[in-house]
């Protein structure tokens, strides 16, 4: 068994009594481009989407990835948006109450990429720090 070692900032003990990094959390989202719309989805993406995503303070990041092969079904993009903590969930409800004109705002952005994109699927993922290692050189 591992000693019971103090916990370091930005660190939470595992059920075992070790020490593991904070767990990450992503909002994913899936998403089709509308033929022949690539070269203007792109441009909206760059411009409006991802600025809005991070504009939001629970929002740490966003990164896009395109699923290879076609293994990712029929939605051929998924964007990851990590968010601080469970907690965002409570804070983006309280955001849209709090806000309303910001909120009008991001729902016209975002309904304008309807003329760009389909959206799938999305759903909430937790990295598992745990089974992550590094090969060794």
């Amino acid at each position: 068994m591992k000693p019971n070692l103090p916990v370091r900032p930005g660190r939470l003990r595992s059920h075992t009594g070790g020490n593991y990094e904070a767990y990450r959390l992503f909002w994913v989202g899936t998403l089709k481009i509308k033929p022949g719309k690539g070269a203007e989805a792109q441009k909206w993406w760059r411009e409006k989407g991802v600025p809005d995503i991070l504009s939001d303070p629970w929002t740490k990041s966003v990164k896009c990835y395109a699923v290879q092969f076609g293994f990712g079904g029929e939605y051929a993009i998924e964007v990851w948006q990590e968010i601080e903590n469970y907690a965002a969930f409570d804070r983006i409800d309280r955001s849209m109450i709090d806000n309303p004109e910001k909120t009008r705002q991001s729902w016209l952005l975002w309904k304008e990429a309807l003329d760009y994109f389909e959206w799938g699927p999305a759903r909430l993922m937790g990295d598992w720090p745990e089974s992550s290692g590094v090969p060794e050189e």
